[in-house]
């Protein structure tokens, strides 16, 4: 998987406080809701900080809860993918998806 990190370079600024830069563009965060959750299976929030496989190494970045008066609460989870690797989708004779992407997963990692 090769790592999404952008390599941070120090610039001049006019302000007073230094620049502050995301060490990942934020496009690369993924936010999970309610309904997402419910389909992963996920029961409880994970830690700030924990990694999970997502074809990707990411990391949670934030976790959010909020209870309603009106109905069931609004749980979310926000992942930064922190590695990745990509392959052509095109899927070989004989093969299912899952066992093509699995061997592009692998030959990635290889590399």
């Amino acid at each position: 998987m090769i790592d999404m990190k952008r390599k941070v370079e120090k610039e001049d600024s006019t302000v007073l406080a230094p620049e502050m830069r995301d060490e990942y563009p934020y496009g690369l965060r993924i936010r999970l809701g309610n309904d997402e959750l419910a389909k992963l299976g996920i029961t409880e929030l994970p830690a700030i900080d924990s990694e999970m496989k997502l074809t990707a190494l990411v990391c949670v970045v934030e976790i959010s809860q909020s209870d309603s008066a009106t109905g069931e609460p609004y749980r979310s989870v926000e992942l930064q993918i922190e590695q990745m690797a990509l392959a052509p989708a095109k899927e070989e004779a004989g093969e299912s998806s899952d066992d093509s992407m699995a061997k592009a997963m692998y030959s990635s990692m290889r590399a």
